[in-house]
């Protein structure tokens, strides 16, 4: 499998990111409404894949998405694309954390991340309809 196709992306002046080439305007808006990701790529297999680091922040998000959705009436909307074409799972684990001995330990934290995934054919569709969500945060 080649590797995936990596971009810079400058969040703040002091604070970069490496994404997926084709994510990196998603991935930065994502941040920048402070909604946190990881492990967000385009994969071999055709899919893309956005991973929420805090379940926390994929209810932020379909919150955000589901007010737009009742504000725009009848107009399709990201609500429509995340319930039409898009799959979700829940990955979960304990967190762990790396002691003074160097031996990896569990914290007794439960970790819940939320990943969405599409075919990446639908990819500038679900572009179009998140930005309308999401617009750019002024001065990004």
């Amino acid at each position: 499998m080649a590797p995936h196709k990596q971009v810079e992306v400058e969040i703040e002046d002091d604070f970069c990111i490496e994404v997926d080439e084709g994510l990196e305007d998603i991935i930065k808006n994502l941040l920048l409404w402070d909604l946190e990701t990881c492990n967000c790529c385009i994969d071999y297999k055709g899919s893309t894949w956005i991973e929420f680091c805090h379940f926390q922040d994929w209810e932020q998000f379909l919150q955000l998405v589901l007010r737009h959705h009742i504000a725009q009436g009848s107009q399709p909307t990201l609500w429509d694309f995340l319930q039409e074409k898009a799959e979700v799972k829940l990955v979960f684990d304990e967190e762990l954390r790396e002691d003074p001995n160097q031996k990896v330990i569990g914290t007794g934290v439960l970790v819940i991340c939320v990943g969405l995934f599409f075919p990446r054919e639908d990819l500038e569709e679900f572009k179009e309809l998140f930005f309308e969500v999401f617009p750019p945060v002024q001065g990004s």
